[in-house]
């Protein structure tokens, strides 16, 4: 016999926005650090329940690589295009250093990197936001190199030190500067700490 009442759908209505919870968690993660922040603190903050998260990301591994690859997609990429540009290495090598020292001093705003802060603590962390950790740090690598061997063809870049070489050592001083902020370093001081570093490339 037809059954014509309408089968309801076992389980609870899906109410988490899932974008809006990547934005609280990264900014709670970004501010505070991967490590002191727990779920239940950023279930509290995105008003949502535990199981909601758990259904949507899997676990706090999940939650952390999803947040990862949003930060990545909306602030640190954005700071990679700046090396496809036309404009000179010097220049380049200027926007680069301006844009990471250009520190918001709002109290409330997270400093340094996230991506930074989640590598600096890697070996805490669960084996899907390691594994994305590698993946941005390959990509940054990258983009470095891709850079470096632009300048070198347009006669910009005359060391003679290897491509990979010169992007390792621009990601360490990149590391190093958004370390510094985080800790309440002042952009201006990192900013010419960050100059000197870089000031080997630009010797004629």
């Amino acid at each position: 016999m037809e059954n014509s009442k309408k089968i309801r759908k076992r389980g609870r209505p899906k109410t988490l926005d899932k974008d809006t919870l990547l934005n609280v968690a990264m900014f709670c993660y970004w501010k505070k650090g991967p490590g002191n922040i727990s779920v239940n603190e950023i279930c509290k903050t995105a008003k949502i329940s535990k199981p909601g998260l758990y259904r949507e990301f899997g676990g706090e591994d999940g939650l952390m690589r999803s947040v990862l690859v949003n930060y990545e997609h909306k602030i640190f990429e954005p700071i990679l295009k700046m090396l496809e540009s036309d404009r000179p290495f010097r220049n380049s090598l200027e926007d680069l250093m301006s844009f990471i020292t250009n520190v918001d001093d709002c109290q409330d705003n997270p400093k340094g990197c996230l991506l930074v802060k989640m590598r600096e603590s890697q070996s805490g962390l669960g084996k899907e936001t390691q594994i994305q950790i590698n993946i941005a740090k390959r990509h940054a690598l990258k983009k470095y190199e891709n850079w470096i061997e632009r300048s070198k063809e347009k006669g910009e870049f005359n060391m003679t030190i290897s491509s990979r070489f010169a992007a390792l050592y621009i990601d360490a001083q990149v590391s190093s500067a958004l370390s510094q902020l985080a800790r309440g370093e002042k952009g201006s001081e990192v900013k010419k700490i960050l100059s000197m570093a870089f000031s080997v490339f630009l010797h004629e």
